[in-house]
């Protein structure tokens, strides 16, 4: 055991530190936040999704590849067939690195496509070049001269796919697929890492109350949210959530642990009883994870100004 809270967010498994959660009982005497996500060893463990409300999806459908190949005709050719196979990619073909690298500059490329062999260059020395700029693009290595010296080289150099050029549209459909994949795991990776800095800001300026529902009781609950609910932390540790709700039927009373029939997630508005007495109105997002081994709900709560 590390010692880290393990969440699951929709097939990635991420590990929270006890750190990063200040405040609980759990946290004691570790050390400074860290978030960070488990190697993966496979395909399958990489594959990262983001359901709301860690983030708010973004959505976007046009797929900007950047083709490079010094032959102007096969670029043009290329560019076609992909464009034709999948109407959301927009292909823009360059023939030398130069123009390829203005483009990644200024921020208009999702995937870059590349040939191998290219005068005074060749892709690899290209992959190297767009890596100091943007070490994660998506960067296909498309080429007519396969061997397995050059795969090889290919996937030292940190490549996201390497594919031989082929005769024929079924070659084009494999690359449109590959570079679709390719642009979709990286923009949620994107979105992923937005999200967990998100929470982390969250839990570590308190700029909202966070906690986490476990088997119907609270395991985890910032200073925010002790604060908004005129409680101690220690004090609502251990407590179900309908200790503060006024209404014993709405979701912030009802939160249990998820299973196969819930969403995994959930935006509401409801009203809770302070320490105090006082009602205030909270708006609570929520959604599903692991924690400790188990299912549970992390929750992001904030106080609603009076009308």
């Amino acid at each position: 055991m590390t010692g880290d809270q393990v969440l699951h967010i929709d097939g990635e498994t991420v590990r929270l530190s006890r750190g990063l959660l200040r405040g609980s009982p759990r946290a004691a005497g570790h050390s400074a936040p860290l978030l960070r996500t488990e190697s993966a060893d496979s395909a399958a463990d990489s594959r990262i999704e983001v359901p709301v409300p860690l983030a708010k999806l973004r959505e976007e459908r046009t797929i900007r590849v950047l083709h490079v190949d010094d032959d102007p005709d096969l670029g043009e050719m290329v560019g076609m067939f992909l464009e034709r196979i999948d109407e959301d990619l927009t292909v823009v073909t360059e023939t030398s690195a130069v123009a390829a690298l203005e483009h990644v500059r200024e921020g208009d490329v999702d995937c870059v496509v590349s040939d191998y062999q290219m005068p005074n260059t060749d892709g690899l020395e290209l992959l190297e070049l767009v890596r100091d700029q943007h070490p994660d693009l998506p960067f296909i290595l498309f080429t007519g001269k396969g061997s397995e010296e050059i795969a090889s080289e290919a996937i030292a150099a940190g490549v996201t796919d390497y594919m031989q050029k082929g005769t024929g549209t079924d070659t084009y459909e494999v690359l449109a697929n590959r570079v679709r994949n390719a642009v979709e795991q990286y923009r949620t990776e994107q979105q992923f890492w937005s999200a967990l800095s998100w929470y982390q800001r969250l839990v570590e300026q308190e700029l909202a109350g966070v906690c986490i529902v476990q088997a119907g009781e609270f395991v985890y609950v910032n200073q925010r949210l002790a604060d908004i609910l005129g409680y101690g932390q220690d004090e609502l540790v251990g407590q179900p959530p309908s200790v503060v709700a006024a209404d014993r039927a709405d979701s912030l009373a009802m939160l249990q642990a998820p299973d196969d029939d819930q969403a995994d997630s959930f935006e509401t508005e409801c009203t809770v009883v302070r320490a105090d007495g006082e009602s205030v109105s909270i708006e609570v997002s929520g959604g599903a994870i692991e924690y400790d081994g188990d299912p549970a709900w992390i929750c992001v709560a904030r106080e609603l100004e009076d009308a």
